[in-house]
């Protein structure tokens, strides 16, 4: 069986669970965003969303841990919340160590509104938007951080189909 987001077609033999499965995760399309640690001051990655698209997850990925003397702290979220998925991340230690990651599913208790309740929204939307992660770093020189966000969505223009009424 395909693991989630993995689009490498599944074997000749496969079910046709495994085929159904493998379909919907072939047209999704991820993109990343890289921070690397240069001191002290506030990083911003950015990751634009299509219009219509439907958001899977963000996965953000503790790469090495952050260095400097001051806290780095990271949150993630679109312009209306800039926290709204992930808040108060201490990319120093225990909240995202190196090998580590968060998703909407292990959020490591670092759910922003977006995700802290049994649902997360907004997923779809209408319009595009800009997904952005925001690591402060209070003081300090360290250069040893990096930390990866990934999105992971589905486009959905095109593939739509309206429901039908039966009266």
């Amino acid at each position: 069986m395909a693991y989630p987001y993995d689009t490498t077609p599944v074997a000749q033999n496969a079910t046709g669970a495994e085929r159904a499965a493998e379909t919907a995760l072939a047209f999704c399309k991820s993109s990343s965003v890289s921070f690397t640690e240069a001191g002290a001051g506030t990083y911003t990655g950015s990751i634009t969303l299509p219009a219509g698209s439907t958001l899977i997850d963000v996965i953000v990925d503790g790469v090495a841990l952050w260095n400097s003397a001051g806290a780095c702290t990271l949150k993630v979220g679109v312009v209306a919340d800039d926290d709204g998925y992930f808040t108060g991340v201490d990319l120093k230690a225990t909240d995202l160590l190196a090998g580590e990651s968060l998703s909407f599913s292990f959020a490591g208790g670092k759910a922003g509104a977006y995700i802290a309740n049994s649902q997360v929204s907004p997923r779809y939307s209408a319009t595009a938007r800009v997904l952005s992660g925001i690591v402060t770093v209070a003081s300090g020189a360290g250069t040893l951080g990096r930390t990866r966000i990934t999105a992971i969505w589905k486009e959905t223009a095109g593939n739509v189909v309206a429901a039908t009424l039966v009266p």
